[in-house]
């Protein structure tokens, strides 16, 4: 019987920051592991949102944007998420490349 492939099996280090993490935190981290998005984690350890680099992208362009210096206040919300055991056949197209391409394209620079 053949394994159905999951998120799992392509997933390898989650990268994540809570809603507190100060923007340049988060430009760091995002440069760091090579990365275009991070998911926001909550208190209780559930994603509450996603913040990518097109959600920083207006401060860092001069845009007169309310001021928000935390990913609570630039993410994204709701996140589009899917279980690590979901399979890949089922899972969101957007998630799986995503996945794919920051796993195993680009592995973080040690």
């Amino acid at each position: 019987m053949q394994h159905l492939r999951t998120v799992n099996d392509i997933t390898h280090t989650v990268v994540s920051v809570d809603r507190g993490a100060a923007s340049q935190n988060i430009v760091e981290s995002m440069r760091q592991w090579r990365i275009s998005a991070l998911p926001v984690v909550a208190d209780d350890g559930w994603v509450a949102g996603v913040i990518s680099g097109a959600d920083l992208l207006p401060r860092a362009q001069g845009v007169d944007v309310p001021r928000s210096d935390t990913a609570g206040q630039l993410m994204t919300a709701p996140a589009v998420t899917v279980t690590h055991d979901a399979p890949l056949a089922g899972a969101a197209p957007g998630v799986v490349d995503v996945a794919v391409r920051v796993n195993v394209d680009n592995p973080p620079r040690r």
